[in-house]
């Protein structure tokens, strides 16, 4: 779980710039439908924007988690997440697959997508893991840089060989799954939903969505909807229940997290929260608010998928039915009106203003439950460690955490983030935060075998020290 925060933490500076991406689509798609040259050209250019930001999605994944993961956040670990992905998604390529007729399952083509979220993030976690590594045995620069890419060549291509036969038995498999649940009516429908939310951390709602949205298995759902074919009040019923969930749902969610951010922290994630959420309702892209909290706080993941099998379920028992074409936001809501297989719409805008106030209740509820570390809940700096220590103070500190934490024997790891240096302890018992109320330390919270003791700004100093210190005591004992 706490590996799963840090990665959640690094993937807040590459999705902050996929609000404004979809707006700019949704911006475009509007004015494309002014019959004006110039308009139309400007929509052109809007749309191109924002599609080639989202067309990159998993690359800014590749390149923020390395980064966000590394430590000292240096560029050459960024370099590194591009290089692994690069590798891996080009190595595996449908048509390097078709080409060279692998001895794999080939026939739904697994590989069509494997420049996906999952493999950038997967991309990420390994460069940083590789880069972390090598920089411990505190080589010089060239050579540590020369060692680091022929490392993350041999990992990279070592993945391949694994994810080349693990990728398509497990993307067959949903296949499979889903040409099943599609056989139980709205009730498959809103198992799929589940699966749909549940999947996209590791990339494979994409051969589940194949199933529903697309003729794998005859069900052609989005075509079949656009082209007025298949049998009214059931074509549409695997996208329709996912308009109360982007449109209403995901910004109360948003809403939420905004409300509870500590106060000096509301300003800072105000701009993405509420761009995020405005972004889902307009357009339907949901990944920028679902990514900013999937990993942070995987219990509200888990109850936003829920809900979203739910509200696809209620939609498709009812037959209130909507299509999309991009995603399930308010442009495609209003295209969808003019189609004669839409039936009763209204009804999924009445359930989405319930589902607004199920997400924000349900999500301020979890969060202050849980005390779950969500968008803007940092702890409130106070005046002692807002600037910089001095050297002497530095040692100071780092003697009496040393003490603090039962020693350096008991520790396994050091990290921080802005604010919190994190111990990894052996022994999470032998803590004693009294020896460090006089060194500035604000507060503590323990996770497990995790403990995070608040320092401000002059956290990242505190660590590298530390780290200094633990790499020379380890020099010493070998």
């Amino acid at each position: 779980m706490n590996y799963l925060h840090k990665i959640g933490k690094a993937l807040l500076l590459p999705i902050a710039i996929f609000p404004i991406a979809a707006i700019l689509i949704g911006i475009g798609a509007m004015l494309g439908r002014v019959d004006a040259t110039f308009v139309h050209f400007l929509s052109v250019i809007l749309r191109t924007s924002g599609e080639a930001i989202l067309g990159f999605m998993p690359v800014a994944f590749a390149i923020g988690v390395a980064y966000g993961l590394s430590d000292h956040h240096k560029g050459i670990s960024a370099f590194a997440g591009l290089f692994v992905f690069l590798i891996i998604t080009n190595v595996l390529a449908q048509q390097r697959i078709d080409m060279y007729d692998f001895p794999v399952d080939n026939f739904n083509q697994p590989f069509e997508h494997i420049d996906n979220q999952f493999i950038g993030i997967l991309s990420g976690v390994v460069a940083s893991a590789v880069y972390n590594r090598l920089h411990k045995l505190h080589l010089d620069t060239l050579n540590e840089n020369v060692i680091l890419l022929l490392t993350l060549l041999i990992v990279s291509l070592g993945l391949c060989c694994i994810l080349i036969f693990v990728w398509p038995f497990i993307y067959n498999k949903l296949i499979q799954f889903g040409d099943f649940i599609s056989s139980l009516g709205p009730l498959g429908a809103g198992i799929y939903a589940f699966f749909n939310r549940l999947l996209i951390p590791i990339g494979m709602h994409h051969p589940l969505n194949s199933v529903f949205w697309f003729d794998v298995v005859g069900i052609n759902d989005i075509g079949n909807f656009w082209s007025s074919q298949g049998t009214y009040g059931v074509t549409g019923m695997y996208q329709a229940g996912f308009f109360p969930v982007m449109m209403f749902g995901l910004p109360a969610a948003a809403l939420a997290m905004l409300r509870t951010a500590y106060p000096q922290n509301k300003n800072k994630v105000r701009s993405f929260l509420l761009s995020a959420a405005f972004a889902s309702f307009f357009t339907g892209l949901t990944e920028p608010l679902e990514f900013s909290f999937m990993f942070i706080a995987p219990q509200l993941y888990l109850v936003h998928a829920a809900i979203t099998g739910i509200s696809v379920f209620i939609a498709a028992q009812f037959q209130w039915i909507a299509g999309f074409s991009f995603s399930a936001g308010f442009i495609d809501f209003m295209l969808s009106l003019q189609m004669p297989f839409t039936k009763m719409p209204l009804m999924l805008l009445v359930m989405g203003v319930v589902l607004a106030i199920a997400y924000y209740f349900g999500f301020t509820y979890i969060i202050k439950r849980n005390n779950l570390h969500t968008l803007g809940r940092e702890i409130e700096l106070d005046h002692r460690v807002t600037t910089p220590l001095q050297n002497t103070e530095i040692d100071t500190i780092c003697t009496a955490l040393i003490y603090a934490v039962g020693g350096m024997n008991n520790v396994q790891a050091i990290d921080c983030c802005i604010t919190r240096v994190r111990f990894h302890l052996h022994n999470p018992g032998a803590f004693n935060f009294e020896l460090l109320k006089q060194t500035g330390a604000i507060e503590y919270m323990q996770f497990g075998d995790e403990i995070q003791i608040v320092y401000g700004p002059n956290a990242g100093a505190i660590v590298e020290h530390l780290e200094s210190i633990l790499g020379k005591q380890m020099k010493h004992n070998n």
